[in-house]
């Protein structure tokens, strides 16, 4: 038996080789899909039978049978159905994988389709095109996808005719409800004395502090003391020391907890007290529950720092690892540096604590603004924006 091998781009191409050189009454023994440099092939193994070949040269067959019956015996016959059969099956075999891509392909399609009509996005209505434009100016704007569908049926739901519903109206009950999903500062009555900041290294902690310090003391006329626990890193002590000479404010520095009560009770005739923290990717437990075991019988909210430019699922791991403190308000940093906010909503929602003030720069003590569900819902939404630390209405 001859044998020999192809090499070709596809199985039709290896076929028409094969008859060209071996003949039409080549047999193919295996076919299977190769990789050659970086174009993928099939190699395909063929044979001539000399017994077939002398079978059909040998004498002509009876009148009315066509041209390729078996003129062999049963076993022969066998011999030759199973060499087809094994042809075909490896051409089969190699068109598999395709066929499940486009399977794949066709199914995700269906999915896709069934997800549209599930929001009323499908071609040729009026609704539809007003929820597809909020969903994907939603997503794109970071909410994910759930959160995206979530305040698309909230808005069809609310509208009194959704089949008229102008999309300046489906924009506005977006941001209504996302302003009303999000948690709510308690009234000025219960803002405390004493204010700790804690979060991740490089979130804004001193220059925040510094910025609400200018806040309280220049604005608000208040009496403000400055503690730093930031023994760690000693440009932070020395950063807030400068920034306290220039308004005017007494720091203190306690580096265990012994020496803040004793800061504590120099400050006791202070409206307000800043504390300043050490940074950490992952927080100190032993830290922090000093910290909050000094601060027994105190009126004192805790801040947690977040930056927007974090992704969604690091801000949502740092909320979890500094959710076994008592947090009390988020605050918003590096606003400026940011370009979507939609990933805030599920943070927000997950920690279930209102946020305060975003930071959107440097500048101390300008570059902060203090924030309610409805300027948030907007930032989230895009229609305002952050330039030169001012906030701008889109």
């Amino acid at each position: 038996m001859q044998v020999k091998r192809y090499e070709m781009a596809t199985i039709s191409e290896a076929v028409a080789k094969i008859k060209q050189d071996l003949g039409p009454d080549a047999i193919v023994l295996s076919a299977r899909k190769i990789r050659s440099g970086k174009q993928q092939a099939f190699e395909v193994m063929a044979a001539l039978d000399p017994h077939h070949e002398a079978l059909k040269n040998s004498a002509a067959l009876p009148p009315g049978l066509p041209k390729t019956a078996p003129t062999q015996n049963p076993e022969e016959t066998l011999t030759l159905l199973r060499s087809e059969i094994r042809e075909i099956k490896s051409a089969l075999s190699s068109l598999g994988q395709e066929q499940s891509l486009k399977r794949e392909i066709a199914e995700m399609k269906e999915a896709m389709n069934q997800f549209f009509d599930v929001l009323g996005m499908r071609k040729g209505r009026t609704p539809v095109d007003t929820s597809r434009k909020l969903y994907l100016h939603l997503t794109g704007s970071g909410f994910s996808r759930a959160a995206a569908c979530r305040i698309v049926d909230a808005v069809n739901s609310g509208a009194l005719d959704p089949l008229r519903m102008t999309e300046e109206a489906a924009f506005a009950a977006a941001q209504n409800f996302i302003s009303k999903t999000l948690p709510c500062s308690g009234s000025k009555d219960d803002e405390r004395r004493v204010k700790m900041f804690i979060g991740p290294t490089g979130v804004g902690k001193t220059t925040t502090l510094a910025k609400l310090a200018a806040r309280y003391s220049m604005i608000k006329k208040k009496k403000v003391g400055l503690i730093t626990t930031d023994n760690y890193r000693i440009a932070a002590a020395e950063q807030l020391g400068t920034y306290a000479k220039i308004m005017g404010l007494n720091m203190e520095t306690a580096s265990t907890p012994e020496a803040f009560t004793s800061a504590l009770k120099r400050f006791s005739g202070e409206d307000v007290i800043l504390v300043d923290t050490p940074g950490r990717a992952l927080p100190d437990q032993a830290i922090f529950h000093d910290l909050e075991k000094c601060l027994t019988g105190q009126k004192a909210e805790t801040n947690l720092l977040i930056s927007a430019t974090g992704s969604e699922d690091y801000l949502q791991n740092l909320v979890y690892e500094y959710s076994g403190f008592h947090i009390d308000r988020l605050i918003i940093t590096k606003v400026d540096e940011a370009v979507r906010f939609g990933a805030l909503f599920d943070v927000i929602g997950r920690a279930g604590k209102p946020v305060s003030y975003l930071t959107c720069g440097q500048n101390v003590p300008q570059d902060i603004e203090e924030v309610t569900p409805v300027s948030m819902a907007k930032l989230m939404i895009g229609s305002m924006q952050f330039e030169n630390g001012a906030a701008k209405q889109g």
